[in-house]
């Protein structure tokens, strides 16, 4: 899509009382990203390709007010206190039962109904290629416990990649999950990414129920349309008729990331667009890529230049843990202890075909 910075006024306001303000970040490369501090979001990711033609590769809108008033409520911002969905909203912690709110049919959904989505962070620098913006959860909002602090940083780097950099504490012990929602779209936001390609290095994804909750096994993508460790277009099986993409309307599934060790960064997926010529390569210290293929954008959302958001009109690759973690002792604990720390590094790197 042809690429315009967002304009600085049109993200100012005040949300529950809160300032909201914009940063951008440049790079020599001409290369540039903007942060609003509503929901922590990127607002606007623009690079060019080989033709020195400039595309902005996220979806969303273009002012504060639309944001607030949107219909898809976590456009590009950040997510939390825990990503993905947790089964009827219930887990325990050492015995102890908790009881989150429910804003996703029977299940709990990406912290509730006042996530990091909904919170005015606050910036604590901005540099020219640089931000960072903290936020802090009150104990028992959405019925977490403990009170929850979070800092998070946006660098754009030289060689065109997009880090984003999070730490948090708790004040008892709790639950985190963490993830950037980001809307990307690598070619013309007028047309769906069903002919993108795209690459997930890992060999297993976690099928779901009928409420979109893991089922608790980790099957292999051999043989399925789950299989994207080459390169393949997203629209290629999406319509084959599989159980499991017959339950979301398309893919809303987490992968297991082959490569997860730890702390160390690695190659999670890459999705490339022909007619812009632009590459996406994404890596991640987490242990699932989570690919939602957009199933529930339903044309109810205007965004930037007036268009029209449709089903399949972007694709999320959202690195994090694994959905429902809580409840299933098979999958990495996501218990963040009191005192400890979470942190979690995702690097949006750009290039060329």
């Amino acid at each position: 899509m042809a690429a315009s910075l967002m304009k600085e006024e049109d993200f100012k306001g005040y949300v529950d009382g809160k300032e909201c303000k914009l940063a951008t970040l440049k790079n020599s490369k001409g290369v540039k990203a903007q942060i609003s501090n509503y929901g922590a979001r990127i607002v606007s990711f623009i690079v060019p390709n080989k033709a020195g033609e400039f595309y902005d590769i996220v979806i969303g809108h273009d002012s504060l007010e639309n944001y607030k008033n949107s219909n898809e409520r976590y456009f590009n911002a950040v997510i939390g206190r825990y990503a993905g969905r947790i089964a009827r909203g219930r887990f325990e912690i050492g015995g102890k039962q908790y009881s989150l709110s429910v804003n996703n049919g029977p299940n709990h959904l990406h912290g509730g109904f006042k996530g990091l989505n909904e919170q005015v962070w606050r910036f604590t620098e901005v540099e020219e290629n640089f931000a960072a913006l903290e936020c802090v959860l009150s104990d028992g909002l959405d019925g977490y416990p403990g009170e929850f602090r979070i800092s998070a940083a946006y660098t754009l780097t030289e060689d065109n990649a997009l880090m984003f950099e999070v730490h948090a504490q708790c004040s008892k012990d709790s639950i985190v999950n963490i993830t950037n929602h980001a809307f990307f779209n690598l070619g013309d936001h007028c047309k769906n990414i069903l002919g993108h390609k795209l690459c997930i290095n890992a060999e297993h994804y976690l099928p779901l129920n009928e409420d979109l909750i893991p089922s608790g096994r980790m099957d292999k993508v051999e043989g399925t349309p789950f299989d994207f460790r080459n390169l393949k277009s997203i629209g290629a099986d999406i319509k084959a008729g599989n159980v499991q993409l017959n339950i979301g309307g398309g893919y809303d599934h987490s992968y297991v990331c082959d490569e997860y060790k730890g702390r160390n960064l690695f190659l999670g997926a890459v999705a490339e667009n022909e007619a812009s010529g632009l590459r996406l390569e994404i890596y991640t210290n987490q242990p699932s890529v989570h690919f939602y293929s957009c199933n529930f954008l339903n044309g109810k959302d205007k965004g930037k230049g007036g268009v029209i958001y449709k089903e399949h009109g972007a694709f999320c690759l959202e690195t994090q843990h694994f959905p429902d973690s809580p409840n299933n002792k098979d999958f990495p604990s996501t218990l963040l202890r009191a005192g400890g720390e979470y942190s979690s590094l995702t690097v949006y790197k750009v290039g060329w075909l």
